[in-house]
């Protein structure tokens, strides 16, 4: 696998995070693909069909939750044609409402990336909760 291509998927990956952390919709957004086919699978099992749902219901958590800290470790990237890839990887988040209360949640996401031009998106992102919730490390 060319590594330099790898180091560039981690570091779109970093970005993504960092614009969700800050609760960025306007970054955030930058990392995905903004179409009517794309889908999300969230970690309850709710699918997201298309841009403008999962849009929505990340914009309405950023405006509800008082914080939010997602991390990801030992991603595990493939890159096919140097095109396309996929990540799966162990996913861990805190969220701060506005009473104060933390929840915490993790387990496994897996990321289909496209390249469009010279740009990495996000067409299709799935999470999974796993009992235990993956230290951070």
């Amino acid at each position: 696998m060319n590594p330099a291509a790898i180091k560039e998927i981690e570091d779109f990956l970093r970005r993504m995070r960092q614009a969700f952390n800050t609760q960025d919709m306007k970054s955030y957004r930058q990392h995905y693909w903004t179409n009517a086919r794309f889908r999300h699978i969230d970690a309850s099992g709710r699918v997201d069909e298309g841009w403008g749902a999962f849009e929505e219901v990340t914009a309405q958590e950023f405006r509800y939750l008082d914080s939010v800290q997602l991390t990801m470790r030992n991603p595990e990237t493939q890159i096919f044609e140097d095109r396309f890839a996929s990540v799966v990887t162990e996913w861990r988040m805190v969220q701060v409402d506005p009473g104060g209360r933390e929840a915490e949640l993790g387990g496994r996401a897996s990321f289909t990336l496209v390249k469009f031009g010279k740009d990495w998106k996000i067409v299709t992102s799935h999470f999974t909760s796993l009992e235990t919730v993956p230290e951070e490390g």
